[in-house]
């Protein structure tokens, strides 16, 4: 099996969560960066390590996903998780979670949201679980 990025054979739900891996991976990367730059927003120390991980994890997951691997699908589901992770652990020391119950769910943009759900919903459909529990390696 050569190494690819992108596998179009797999079932429809695994075509769509390799270009949201990648997609996310994207956004994640300039998010990171425009913080960086960014003076009067800076992430903490376990926000750079959340951001990173999460970026290695959509990529990693993407690449696992497209050469049938079973652990790059269960680094998939790890990472698709991190975004509302990072938002409970900023929220711990900000008043505690309930309190800021939006925020955890939604962020701060409507739309993001939208593709971190879709992105768990398609690497948890029964038709992309039955597919790795039988074909991946």
């Amino acid at each position: 099996m050569a190494n690819r990025w992108f596998n179009p054979r797999l079932p429809q739900t695994l075509v769509v969560a390799q270009f949201l891996l990648y997609f996310d991976a994207f956004w994640a990367v300039l998010d990171f960066l425009s913080v960086s730059v960014n003076s009067r927003v800076s992430y903490t120390f376990f926000g750079r390590i959340i951001a990173v991980a999460s970026i290695a994890g959509y990529l990693y997951g993407g690449w696992g996903i497209a050469n049938e691997r079973k652990l790059g699908y269960q680094v998939a589901i790890a990472a698709s998780f991190l975004p509302l992770a990072a938002r409970f652990v900023n929220t711990l020391g900000a008043g505690g979670p309930m309190s800021h119950l939006g925020y955890i769910l939604i962020g701060g943009n409507i739309v993001s949201a939208m593709f971190e759900y879709a992105l768990i919903v398609v690497l948890l459909h029964s038709q992309s679980r039955e597919h790795t529990k039988i074909w991946f390696s």
